[in-house]
């Protein structure tokens, strides 16, 4: 987006934020008698109110309880709790708004905010809709306009999620009509026409959202955040597109890259891929084929050639030939065929004892011997020839050599294993609006056509299929990865819930975005799933309402752990994705097993009656089989029990108890998330000192990192991943040279990791933070 463009949407949002919040204040105390210290009139004393009215008042009142109860301390509703909820109902419709607008451009839908109660859209429903219909009627056009927006955002709730919320506090704390006019007069203003079209401008509306200087004066007061919305919005800095695919190209494109041994579309589509014309693609496939293969063979055929055995034995040495194909790679490295090649070059090795070459070359010679002698000839180990261990013992001392000066050297890489593009995981454990995964949108649906036209490609542990044998046609498949990225690949963790809000709607977007590009109009397209971007949300904090929820569990067993799992996430939505909640419920679930003695694994018994033959008479039975089969599915259990009270909580009972629910699932969508491991995780953390409320859990939690949060993150995300893995991070710096990061450095990041591309970008990279960034990638080592 260019400057200019920003600088108009910026000054917008700004302009708009200001009109909605104080709107919002406004019918909280004028209309509802909630003031702005959290105090509020007594209910016989707001005669000008209708029943309806008292309701909602009634809801928004429980809305505050619960605000309060989430917050560290807990206590009586207050001017802390009601300016939170001023501020994310203000976001709320804002970005509500925003929404509309975008989609009626795109076509999405019909028009509903480009001119207001003139919009085509609501015209149409109108004609529709009786009673609102009676209302526009008779001179109550504002309710009925208000009704339409509130039917538009029902109507989204399913495939959009937590910013259209039927039990967000927005859909009862309305603006005035006069305030909402003026907001849409904001965003319809010709200078803002062009950012309707952009996948972006959801994010700037979020990072506008909370002007600098309301980060000026944050940092003034305190050093250090003092809470979970301080850290959020003092780290709201948008990452520049070219960051972005830096990351996203050297992560899951290099991933891709790898799998398809080098030919992929990507090298063509992924600007920032990086990649050497020169790399050999190594396969581990011949260690199944020959038996006691140790260790020291079987790393160096993944490209680790440290420990290559001086005295390798003749299976050993034939599987180590086998980890290249020279028949493919001579020529590719532009040496000839491959037989003419190694025969010259064998002939010359053979008289004069030397090796003149690259390792790779002599590697093409040891595999091509390794052919000879499976097809015409005998095993070298009879005595018979010796020009395989020859070259097996000069390669050896050429891979564990220095490398040459020259850098004509090839480049091995490791073997990586396909995958179908349904068992892909990434992870944004600091979402923000998104832009990361987005981009991964992008690329994954790239790797979906890629592998769909693969007869290697590997069944989906998801489905047991292979892409084709899911979507015979390419036309089916297409109309399909919208749905299949949202449902299986891209995942997103923030502790701010406007943020989520804003990647959810910014991927689903994204999504209406690729079904329009094939010309798949609205009515046909495939209901999608909600956008699995998760907020970092205490268990609701009554614990009255967790007490209901025990009673009603029908097993007892759980009751320990949802406690303690409860207690654990009082600190969520400060400490976020830092909060190990994965960890604890492993080690919780261990202690339960230890407390009720059961094994492992059950045990089978035989008890035998003294004198008499163990054949004629004996008795087995089986210790702990049925608690063992309980426990080894007791998160499962956990979800499904959650799953079935947020159903009965939400089925006619009170207001406060369906927020319960909401939050509860959150809190669970947030476990459940935790416990899963990744692919590919992608971050631009925040940096500098946490949040006060959750200092003291990271100084305990990361020790070795917790001099800046940004180096906890990292650390976090490497236990994210599955081995291999790749993580992807914009952050400071500071990591790479201060000596009060060498623990990260040493202890975190080589100790698990080994880079693979680094970025040293320096300062004016993340709008007006002042900060010297790097952009980097490592693999994730063990």
């Amino acid at each position: 987006m260019e400057r200019d463009l920003r600088n108009a949407l910026r000054n917008t949002v700004t302009r708009c934020r200001t009109l909605l919040e104080s709107s919002v204040a406004e019918v909280l105390e004028g209309t509802f008698a909630i003031y702005p210290d959290g105090t509020s009139a007594e209910r016989s004393s707001l005669t000008h109110l209708a029943e309806a009215d008292h309701v909602l008042r009634d809801e928004l009142l429980a809305q505050l309880q619960h605000i309060q109860a989430t917050m560290l301390g807990g206590g009586v509703p207050g001017k802390g709790a009601v300016e939170q909820l001023v501020r994310e109902v203000a976001f709320t419709h804002l970005n509500r708004l925003c929404a509309f607008k975008m989609l009626e451009v795109r076509k999405h839908m019909r028009e509903a905010v480009g001119r207001g109660l003139q919009s085509t859209g609501f015209k149409f429903y109108l004609a529709g809709h009786d009673d609102d219909e009676k209302l526009w009627s008779g001179g109550q056009q504002e309710l009925a306009y208000r009704n339409y927006l509130l039917w538009l955002s029902t109507t989204l709730s399913n495939e959009v999620g937590p910013l259209f919320s039927p039990e967000d506090p927005a859909n009862r704390l309305f603006p005035a009509h006069a305030t909402l006019m003026a907001v849409l007069d904001e965003l319809n203003a010709p200078a803002l026409a062009e950012a309707w079209t952009e996948d972006e401008t959801i994010g700037w509306v979020y990072q506008y959202f909370t002007p600098k200087e309301l980060r000026d004066k944050a940092r003034k007061e305190s050093a250090a955040p003092r809470n979970s919305y301080e850290l959020a919005f003092r780290n709201q800095f948008y990452t520049p597109r070219y960051v972005v695919e830096f990351l996203v190209d050297n992560t899951l494109g290099r991933t891709w890259h790898e799998m398809r041994r080098g030919d992929t579309v990507l090298k063509e589509r992924c600007d920032y891929l990086v990649y050497q014309p020169n790399e050999v693609f190594l396969s581990d496939d011949a260690a199944t084929t020959f038996r006691d293969i140790r260790p020291g063979i079987l790393s160096a055929m993944r490209g680790d050639f440290s420990a290559l055995p001086e005295d390798a034995t003749w299976p050993e040495m034939q599987a180590l030939a086998l980890a290249i194909d020279g028949y493919d790679l001579a020529p590719r490295l532009g040496l000839g065929e491959c037989g003419d090649f190694a025969n010259a070059k064998g002939e010359a090795f053979a008289r004069t004892g030397k090796w003149d070459g690259s390792s790779i070359e002599l590697w093409i010679c040891l595999f091509f011997e390794q052919r000879c002698f499976r097809h015409f000839g005998e095993d070298p180990a009879l005595g018979k020839d010796d020009a395989i261990p020859r070259l097996y013992q000069s390669l050896r001392a050429a891979l564990q050599g220095p490398a040459p000066e020259s850098g004509s050297e090839a480049v091995c890489v490791a073997p990586r294993r396909k995958k179908d593009p349904r068992d892909f995981r990434i992870l944004d454990p600091a979402c923000g609006s998104g832009h990361f995964l987005l981009y991964a949108f992008d690329v994954m649906a790239a790797i979906y056509e890629e592998a769909w036209g693969d007869p290697e490609s590997p069944a989906s542990e998801a489905t047991g299929n292979a892409l084709q044998s899911d979507y015979p046609d390419l036309p089916l498949l297409r109309a399909a990865v919208p749905e299949l990225i949202l449902q299986h690949n891209v995942r997103g963790i923030d502790i701010d819930l406007r943020s989520t809000q804003i990647a959810a709607l910014a991927l689903w977007l994204r999504a209406q975005r690729a079904f329009q590009d094939l010309g798949i109009q609205q009515g046909e397209r495939p209901e999608l799933p909600r956008p699995c971007i998760v907020v970092a949300e205490p268990m609701p904090g009554e614990r009255e309402l967790l007490k209901d929820f025990l009673r009603e569990l029908a097993e007892p067993r759980l009751h320990d752990l949802i406690t303690s799992v409860w207690e654990q996430m009082r600190l969520a939505s400060e400490a976020g994705s830092l909060l190990r909640i994965d960890q604890h419920i492993n080690e919780a679930l261990e202690e339960a097993r230890h407390q009720a003695f059961i094994p492992q694994k059950p045990l089978k018994l035989t008890l035998f009656e003294p004198g008499v033959p163990a054949h004629q008479k004996s008795l087995e039975f089986t210790v702990g089989k049925d608690e063992h089969e309980f426990w080894a599915g007791a998160q499962q259990r956990l979800l499904a029990a959650l799953e079935e009270y947020a159903r009965r909580a939400s089925n006619g009972q009170s207001y406060v108890r369906r927020v319960f629910a909401e939050n509860a699932r959150q809190g669970f969508d947030f476990v459940e998330l935790s416990l899963e491991r990744f692919d590919v995780v992608l971050m631009n953390p925040p940096f500098g000192s946490p949040s006060t409320p959750s200092r003291p859990y990271i100084e305990q939690t990361y020790p070795r990192t917790k001099n800046d949060v940004y180096a906890a993150f990292v650390e976090r995300g490497l236990e994210w991943l599955r081995p291999r893995g790749t993580l992807g991070a914009i952050t400071s710096r500071t990591g790479f040279f201060l000596t009060t990061f060498r623990k990260w450095r040493e202890q975190v990041l080589l100790a698990n990791a080994r880079p693979i591309v680094v970025a040293d970008l320096g300062q004016g990279v993340l709008d007006t933070a002042m900060v010297e960034t790097a952009a980097y990638v490592v693999e994730k080592t063990r």
